[in-house]
């Protein structure tokens, strides 16, 4: 679903993707509606969805991976192999995460996440940028050997301080990747899960002040209303935890303890959101009246 929110110029929309995790979406979801879904979901199937059109994109559930990990088990060109194939027999696919590495310090040096303990990865910084980069352009390479046309792979910027995704940023530029004139979408990692901070709407910006057409993981409610003026793209699964946290709609009361997989309460959940974004917008003098509404960010 997409609507014009006047960011970085006034020529640019803001495209949502709904986050989800049952396949059969795919199909079922209205036609306008953008969806979002991960690799980790998608490689179970041995037979895909076949939707008449499709507009959706692929999250390469690299956190997962390294978070579990601290590697990726999957090689790039079996990512890129799988990314082929659900361009093929999806449809055509508007574009994929890399497989790049966050930079929170609970991925880096270990923490605590859902009640399971994870080691981290005990790497620097900079050394995630490296990998994420190097990656990305391995990515590219491989594309031309499974798939046709232009690789549908866009860049991720890592970091953690403003100064670390302006040095990411340098580093691809070194790398030969021409992040403002070359993708439709660069991706902004390791934010999905600090909405609230305040120095994620200053990194937007400054990343927007560098014409980059910007995308927000997992973007909260709050965050997406505060910030979103900054992205072209942005996605969200938080509506199905909100909806864990809640009794089910009186249509399905007797039939499911709550409503966190149901296709009519995801559209439900992504209309208010947007219906708030375009308030906001209209009149940016509410933005000192949000308020987080608690839904965690999914990535």
């Amino acid at each position: 679903m997409t609507g014009r929110w006047g960011m970085i110029c006034d020529e640019q929309t803001l495209t949502f993707y709904l986050g989800v995790h049952r396949p059969g979406w795919l199909i079922t979801a209205p036609r306008e509606t953008a969806l979002f879904i991960s690799h980790r979901t998608l490689r179970k199937l041995k037979t895909l969805p076949r939707p008449e059109y499709r507009h959706y994109a692929v999250d390469s559930g690299a956190f997962t991976e390294i978070q579990r990990h601290g590697r990726f088990l999957t090689s790039p060109a079996e990512y890129i192999e799988a990314l082929a194939r659900y361009d093929e027999e999806i449809g055509d696919l508007a574009w994929a995460a890399p497989q790049d590495w966050m930079c929170e310090p609970a991925v880096i040096h270990g923490g605590t996440w859902n009640g399971q303990q994870f080691a981290g990865t005990g790497l620097s910084v900079a050394e995630h940028q490296a990998r994420t980069v190097a990656n990305f352009v391995e990515l590219e390479a491989l594309w031309p050997q499974y798939g046709y046309g232009e690789c549908p792979v866009m860049p991720v910027v890592q970091g953690w301080t403003i100064d670390d995704y302006l040095r990411c940023v340098e580093m691809y530029e070194e790398a030969g990747v021409r992040l403002s004139t070359d993708y439709q979408v660069v991706g902004v990692g390791s934010v999905c899960r600090r909405q609230g901070a305040a120095e994620i709407g200053a990194i937007f910006r400054e990343l927007a002040a560098l014409d980059l057409p910007l995308h927000g993981f997992g973007v909260k409610t709050a965050g997406l209303l505060r910030y979103g003026r900054w992205l072209t793209t942005a996605d969200s699964m938080a509506w199905s935890a909100a909806m864990r946290r809640r009794p089910p709609a009186p249509e399905c009361a007797g039939r499911r303890k709550h409503c966190g997989n149901c296709l009519h309460a995801a559209l439900d959940w992504q209309d208010d959101l947007l219906a708030r974004f375009a308030a906001v917008t209209a009149a940016p003098q509410q933005l000192d009246l949000i308020h987080d509404a608690g839904e965690p960010a999914l990535c």
